[in-house]
């Protein structure tokens, strides 16, 4: 249901609208109502309805302000003004500020104020079957862009940061949560919060989530609470972060993070420094093809004494393990990009497309494309 705040200092109109409209019928429902600005401010942080309407001469703030504020922090909110001015200067302003209608309340007609409903109505349906889309779209953007390809992420990125994310200007907090889709609580819970958020899908089973800083404690009892119940659920976070650089780093920070300790089953914080860097160079890079001697020099340690290091703390060669590595990331472009066969291979350092294919065929038992078709097909 679209959720709607209606805000007026006149108890009889809050009470005639709630009455006397079939918000059923426009898909919608009166989830709050405010007697002044300030108080229907309060109650949109809390619960960020996609429609106010709004009396424009109320007390403590007034209808104008309100929509301001609104707009300016989550401009694809609905607002639909009510006056008993007839000075069009009124309505000139309340337009200016993106309102999306303006009406007489001494000249007031249920068919005008219908129509206006299921405008809005159209134009949330619509916007909601265009995010869908953008969505989908913008996760397989970012996954690509996580893992080093070039393409038009970080535009679209900006482009949400000047609409949709604008909030994200004041801090937030970023989470990298796996274990999403054996959590049918969680994504249940998550559908009814009603605090600010963003999610964007990372992979198969994992998404980053973007919760406003003081949001992050109500957000974690939440996640603590789908733990309890799925113990699948597993969370790393970081913050506060404020704008879209940081948000930049702090999804790239994070997605390393996780790769490594899915890849070792535990925290790379445990290993020896020199190991650590050793891994961190081999996995942000894995287009070049490193000799031991070369990552030893790189970790200020003898080829003999690095070798020795790496078994002991990883537990195999470092020859074996870079292969691993490879295979590991040549698996996840495949399942999670349409990339030609021929960019995924240059990715992990085979120029030769053929050999590509000779190679993860020995390595994983099919072909890059019979791996790619047998993973859709299981998802699908």
């Amino acid at each position: 249901m679209i959720k709607v705040l209606i805000a007026d200092d006149e108890l009889i109109v809050r009470k005639g609208l709630i009455a006397t409209i079939d918000w059923g019928k426009f898909g919608m429902e009166v989830i709050a109502d405010a007697p002044n600005g300030q108080k229907a401010w309060e109650l949109f942080l809390q619960h960020s309805p996609e429609v106010v309407i709004t009396d424009i001469v109320m007390p403590e703030m007034n209808g104008i302000e309100l929509a301001r504020n609104i707009k300016q922090d989550y401009p694809t909110t609905k607002i639909l003004l009510l006056s008993c001015h007839r000075d069009f200067t009124f309505a000139q302003e309340g337009m200016n500020i993106g309102a999306s209608g303006y009406i007489l309340k001494t000249a007031f007609e249920d068919q005008q104020f219908e129509e206006y409903l299921g405008r809005i109505e159209n134009e949330i349906k619509q916007a909601s079957i265009q995010n869908t889309y953008d969505s989908s779209n913008l996760a397989k953007e970012f996954y690509e862009w996580l893992c080093d390809f070039e393409n038009s992420f970080p535009k679209l990125v900006g482009e949400l940061f000047s609409n949709e994310w604008k909030w994200m200007e004041n801090p937030y907090y970023i989470y990298l949560i796996n274990g999403l889709n054996s959590s049918e609580f969680f994504h249940k819970k998550l559908s009814c919060w009603e605090k600010q958020f963003a999610l964007i899908p990372c992979g198969q089973d994992q998404a980053f989530i973007f919760i406003l800083e003081k949001s992050k404690a109500d957000f974690e009892h939440l996640l603590v609470e789908a733990r309890s119940r799925d113990s699948s659920i597993r969370w790393m976070d970081h913050g506060p972060n404020r704008g879209m650089n940081e948000w930049m780093d702090g999804v790239t920070n994070l997605f390393r993070r996780f790769k490594f300790e899915k890849q070792f089953k535990f925290s790379m914080e445990d290993w020896p420094l020199p190991i650590r860097k050793a891994v961190q160079i081999m996995v942000q890079d894995l287009d070049q093809s490193f000799s031991s001697s070369y990552i030893a020099n790189e970790v200020g340690l003898s080829r003999s004494h690095f070798s020795t290091m790496f078994k002991k703390t990883v537990g195999e060669s470092f020859i074996t393990f870079i292969e691993k590595l490879k295979v590991k990331a040549a698996c996840e472009l495949l399942e999670n990009t349409s990339l030609p066969l021929q960019d995924i291979g240059e990715k992990i350092g085979i120029q030769d497309g053929k050999y590509f294919s000779k190679w993860f065929k020995k390595c994983m038992g099919r072909t890059p494309s019979e791996y790619r078709q047998n993973k859709k097909k299981n998802a699908g």
